[in-house]
């Protein structure tokens, strides 16, 4: 398991053991994971964590 004290960062962390980001989703707490496997998701790029991020854990929206 991942300690939340050595990465950083609110949703989208560094993970510097493994030299990539993590995804995280604050509301519930819960780690993103690869379907297949079923390890923790791992990217390479802050834009792809980020944008799984978006998808993992969905905020309300306001305006219309």
């Amino acid at each position: 398991m991942v300690s939340s004290s050595r990465l950083h960062g609110y949703g989208v962390r560094w993970d510097p053991g493994a030299r990539c980001y993590r995804v995280r989703n604050e509301v519930t707490g819960e780690w993103l994971r690869s379907g297949s496997t079923g390890e923790l998701a791992a990217f390479h790029s802050f834009c792809a964590a980020f944008s799984a991020w978006r998808l993992f854990e969905v905020h309300r929206r306001t305006g219309g």
